[in-house]
């Protein structure tokens, strides 16, 4: 029963330090791959490779600052003029989310903003 309960403890911390849930990586690849369950959002004269270096640029230098969502929710429509910015880590990890759990469909309708 020890050895069984430490087993599961072990291997707790290690799927923990894998990081099972989305990151700016898998993230900016679901909306701008192609591949898998990737989007493939495309945005006219701008390149796969550049649309995701904008993607993980924003998502990465958002993880930088400790933050609250000060009224962020990217479960909020948001129509194609408006501008947002994820700029704190708490932010991030919403916007990560909901980009792994919304349909492709909806992601282009401008759901999870901000979305290149």
């Amino acid at each position: 029963m020890r050895t069984a309960l430490g087993l599961t403890i072990a291997a707790c911390v290690a799927l923990l330090a894998t990081g099972c849930g989305p990151n700016c990586q898998t993230t900016c690849d679901r909306l701008y791959g192609s591949t898998g369950d990737a989007c493939g959002i495309a945005r006219p004269n701008t390149s796969e490779s550049d649309l995701k270096s904008t993607c993980m640029k924003a998502c990465n230098g958002a993880l930088k600052f400790p933050g609250e969502l000060e009224g962020y929710d990217p479960d909020e429509r948001q129509g194609s003029s408006a501008s947002v910015e994820i700029t704190n880590d708490k932010q991030a990890a919403v916007w990560m989310d909901c980009i792994a759990e919304t349909s492709c469909e909806d992601l282009e309708k401008g759901y999870c903003a901000p979305v290149w």
